[in-house]
C-alpha cells in the first residue's frame, strides 16, 4: 500500500515536443497515444494556409472528447488567402485522442504546436540530488568561521558609507555650485588686507630675531597691532542691498568669467537673497526676468 502511495506522490518532469501536421480536403490527422502511464497534452499554436492554397474559404475542425467522455467538435479557425491566411491560437491545448480536419476548403492547412508529456522522475534521481544538498549544505557550514565572516560584512559596509557619502557630495556640489561664485570673489576680496596686516607682525618678529635684537616690538610692529587692534574694535558695518543695477552688472561679471546663474526660479530667489540680501520680491522678480532673457 505504500509502494502504490509513493508511486502516485513521485513528481512528474515536463517534457516538450514539436508537433506539425498537414490537412487537406480528403486528408484528416490523427493524433493518438499509447497506453503508457504518462500523461499527454497537444497545445495548438498556429494554423496557416499552405503554399499553392486557393483563394477560397478553409474552415479546420478539431474533434476531441469532453468533459463527461462524449465526441465533440470544434471550429479552430477559419481561412482565406486574401483576408487571413494565419490564425494563432495562442497554447489550445487538447487531451488525446484528436482528430483535425479540414471542414470546408481544398487546402493545403498547415497546424503547429507542441505535444507536452509528464514523465515520472526516478527515484534513483531524487536521492542522488537531496545527497547533493546535504553534502553542499554541510561543506558551507564548514568553510563558514565566524571570524571570516565579519570582514566582507566590514567592507560592504565601508563600501555602502562610501557610496552614501559620494551621493551627499554630488547633491551639495549641485546645489551649491550657482553660490560658489560671488563667494570666490568677496574672500578674494578681502584675503590681500588680512593677509597684509597678519605678516606684518611675523616679518618683523624675523628681522628682530636675525639682528640679535631683543625680541620687544619695533615701532612699525606697534603700529601694526593698534592698527590691526581698532580694526577687530571697530564693528563692521552691516552691507545694504546692492541695486537691482549693481546685481546685475555683477552677475554679467561672474557670467563673463565662466560663472553660471541658478536656472530655477527658487534656486535663483534664495541665491539673489543670500549673496546680494535683497529682501525687494519686485526687485528680485525684476533679475529674474532679466535672468531668462540671457
Amino acid at each position: 500500500m505504500e509502494d502504490s502511495m509513493d508511486m502516485d506522490m513521485s513528481p512528474l518532469r515536463p517534457q516538450n515536443y514539436l508537433f506539425g501536421c498537414e490537412l487537406k480536403a480528403d486528408k484528416d490527422y490523427h493524433f493518438k497515444v499509447d497506453n503508457d502511464e504518462n500523461e499527454h497534452q497537444l497545445s495548438l499554436r498556429t494554423v496557416s494556409l499552405g503554399a499553392g492554397a486557393k483563394d477560397e474559404l478553409h474552415i479546420v475542425e478539431a474533434e476531441a472528447m469532453n468533459y463527461e467522455g462524449s465526441p465533440i467538435k470544434v471550429t479552430l479557425a477559419t481561412l482565406k488567402m486574401s483576408v487571413q491566411p494565419t490564425v494563432s491560437l495562442g497554447g489550445f491545448e487538447i487531451t488525446p485522442p484528436v482528430v483535425l480536419r479540414l471542414k470546408c476548403g481544398s487546402g493545403p492547412v498547415h497546424i503547429s504546436g507542441q505535444h507536452l508529456v509528464a514523465v515520472e522522475e526516478d527515484a534513483e534521481s531524487e536521492d542522488e540530488e537531496e545527497e547533493d544538498v546535504k553534502l553542499l549544505s554541510i561543506s558551507g557550514k564548514r568553510s563558514a568561521p565566524g571570524s571570516g565572516s565579519k570582514v566582507p560584512q566590514k567592507k560592504v559596509k565601508l563600501a555602502a558609507d562610501e557610496d552614501d557619502d559620494e551621493d551627499d557630495d554630488d547633491d551639495d556640489d549641485d546645489e551649491d555650485d550657482d553660490d560658489d561664485d560671488f563667494d570666490d570673489e568677496e574672500a578674494e576680496e578681502k584675503a590681500p588686507v588680512k593677509k597684509s596686516v597678519r605678516d606684518t607682525p611675523a616679518k618683523n618678529a624675523q628681522k628682530s630675531n636675525q639682528n640679535g635684537k631683543d625680541s620687544k616690538p619695533s615701532t612699525p610692529r606697534t603700529k601694526g597691532q593698534e592698527s590691526f587692534k581698532k580694526q577687530e574694535k571697530t564693528p563692521k558695518t552691516p552691507k545694504g542691498p546692492s541695486s537691482v543695477e549693481d546685481i546685475k552688472a555683477k552677475m554679467q561679471a561672474s557670467i563673463e568669467k565662466g560663472g553660471s546663474l541658478p536656472k530655477v526660479e527658487a534656486k535663483f530667489i534664495n541665491y539673489v537673497k543670500n549673496c546680494f540680501r535683497m529682501t525687494d520680491q519686485e526687485a528680485i522678480q525684476d533679475l529674474w526676468q532679466w535672468r531668462k532673457s540671457l
